[in-house]
């Protein structure tokens, strides 16, 4: 008998400057739709700068069943983990976690840094705070454009859930956080993929992701981000030197082959949607589900 395939729909909440307040409100608002429509749970990543701007919204999404989850404080570029001294990252994490759980009304126990920045220190500091999950590996991504160039931990992490090392967060080892792995073969499965190579590719990538995880049970994590269900407008970062906006923020150029109306990033992600849930055996959850029902369980 074929074992359940774990699919967990992240969603990270980044500030966003291009988008407004209002519709970045109503994005939120298709999404929490567009997820009942499915009967779908997901995680919500929140910056927690923003949390006391969006509670009804985050109150909207714990009533549904949704998990929420930090982002980091204030996804700011300074807030990049595998930079960021110890009593840094302490001071953000903690207060970072300590909004979010007051808005959510919640525990708050699971984390991806900004830009999917992470480091053993980071893990060391998650678990003190109670942390079960650090969402901010993609293992055997490689990554030419974005801020994570050829991330060479990336590459060499374990393809399922691990405990990391104390050493590397790259690493198995003995502490009692998980990361969970943002699922890639080179490339990501995330929405900018979605966005840039369309629905039909994105199937055939999950359809290899799904023969996997028939395999080994290995979870299929999806990357995306509400607010790009609203309009956004390019706009030219400014006031830091190339080589800094590169290293956080990557290749600007990459947003040219997205595509670029709202309405239909919905719709591609409504298709891709519907085409994962058509699957059988396909479970929808929440990464603290997953945690807890199928990686504590299972390893007693």
């Amino acid at each position: 008998m074929k074992h359940a395939v774990p699919v967990l729909m992240t969603w990270d909440i980044d500030p966003t400057p291009e988008v407004t307040l209002e519709d970045k409100k109503r994005a939120l608002a298709l999404t929490l739709t567009l997820l009942s429509d499915f009967q779908i749970r997901c995680t919500f990543l929140f910056h927690a700068q923003i949390a006391h701007s969006l509670d009804r919204e985050i109150s909207l999404l714990v009533e549904a069943g949704h998990e929420i989850g930090c982002h980091g404080l204030t996804h700011g570029d300074e807030e990049n983990y595998n930079r960021m001294t110890e009593d840094f990252q302490r001071e953000y994490l903690s207060k970072a976690t300590s909004i979010l759980q007051s808005v959510a009304k919640r525990p708050i126990r699971t984390f991806r840094g900004p830009r999917v920045k992470t480091s053993h220190i980071t893990q060391k500091i998650l678990e003190e705070l109670g942390y079960r999950a650090d969402c901010s590996v993609s293992s055997q991504r490689i990554d030419f454009v974005s801020s994570n160039f050829i991330n060479v931990g990336w590459i060499i992490a374990p393809r399922l859930p691990y405990h990391p090392s104390d050493r590397s967060a790259f690493r198995s080892g003995n502490r009692n956080i998980w990361v969970v792995p943002v699922s890639a073969v080179v490339l990501p499965f995330i929405s900018t993929a979605l966005y840039t190579f369309g629905p039909r590719f994105m199937k055939c990538f999950f359809n290899m992701l799904y023969t996997e995880s028939l395999r080994n049970g290995k979870p299929i994590v999806y990357l995306g981000h509400p607010f790009e269900f609203a309009p956004w407008s390019m706009r030219i970062r400014r006031g830091a030197s190339f080589s800094r906006r590169v290293r956080v923020h990557g290749l600007g150029f990459r947003r040219m082959f997205c595509e670029k109306n709202e309405q239909r990033r919905y719709e591609m992600v409504k298709e891709l949607l519907a085409y994962m849930k058509s699957r059988p055996a396909v479970e929808f959850m929440t990464v603290s589900e997953f945690i807890h029902g199928m990686l504590d369980q299972s390893r007693g």
